[in-house]
């Protein structure tokens, strides 16, 4: 895999920061190199129609996979709110059977619920990620023996209808959840994001050199927010980690709503 998304956010800043401030000075060198005073104008005239074209197109490529990123973001928050709505319905329809199932059932549901709360050290590596999916398969995998327990006897068939169909959503949430935990950010796409970003710096340093002279404070402030925006990007793909995390609240909430019912 690319090796941004896998690294730490501060690495992932020092990296950006440091490779295109690197290519504004090389861009530069290059372009000081082969200055000459008479030639200044119609050089600089040059570079401006090419770094102008860069700057357009490293924008839309900025506006795309920013989109792209924050669409991904909003659909793992919506999985989240489903899968708890999800939960909260089965256990709600769950104590409409009879015992010694309707406990039973309500169990597996809380423990289930337990392994949906997520933390950033439970997926900080694949490994890590397929450990914590697996404790949630293995709590799911109770729960449909305990849904077959609740309808056996004498069950009306609307309360077995309704209990059968909560119990399979979710089921289906968990599979939606983990397909939005997977989707992220191809890396070719933030692989041409880089790529662009280094040639815009470059040819933005070597028309500055044509020139004999460049305002280090106005590029750098440039490669700045540059290597910002590209570390927002990153940024939505890491869910539980960063400036802007998933918010788990919905699932936080749920657990206490469930742990305070069972109680009871």
């Amino acid at each position: 895999m690319f090796f941004l998304p896998e690294m730490p956010l501060w690495l992932v800043a020092v990296i950006l920061v440091v490779c295109l401030l690197a290519a504004l000075e090389s861009g530069f060198w290059m372009g000081l190199r082969k200055f000459r005073v008479k030639e200044d104008s119609e050089k600089a005239v040059r570079g401006d129609v090419t770094l102008g074209s860069m700057l357009a197109l490293l924008g839309l490529i900025l506006a795309f996979t920013y989109a792209f990123s924050l669409s991904r973001a909003d659909h793992r928050k919506d999985a989240i709110v489903n899968e708890a709505n999800a939960i909260n319905t089965a256990f709600l329809r769950a104590d409409l059977a009879a015992e010694p199932g309707r406990s039973e059932l309500s169990k597996r549901l809380l423990d289930y619920a337990r392994t949906r709360l997520v933390t950033s050290e439970m997926v900080a590596t694949q490994e890590a990620l397929q450990d914590t999916i697996a404790r949630s398969l293995e709590a799911q995998s109770h729960l449909w023996p305990a849904t077959k327990q609740v309808l056996q006897g004498d069950v009306p068939g609307p309360i077995k209808t309704a209990i059968v169909q909560a119990v399979n959503g979710v089921l289906e949430a968990h599979n939606k959840r983990v397909a939005a935990v997977h989707d992220r950010l191809p890396d070719a796409i933030l692989m041409l994001l880089t790529f662009v970003a280094m040639v815009s710096v470059v040819v933005a340093g070597y028309q500055a050199g044509l020139a004999g002279s460049m305002n280090h404070w106005r590029r750098g402030a440039f490669v700045l927010i540059l290597a910002a925006l590209i570390l927002i990007i990153v940024d939505f793909d890491r869910s539980f980690e960063g400036a802007i995390q998933v918010n788990q609240e919905t699932i936080v909430s749920l657990i206490s709503n469930l742990e305070r019912t069972v109680s009871q």
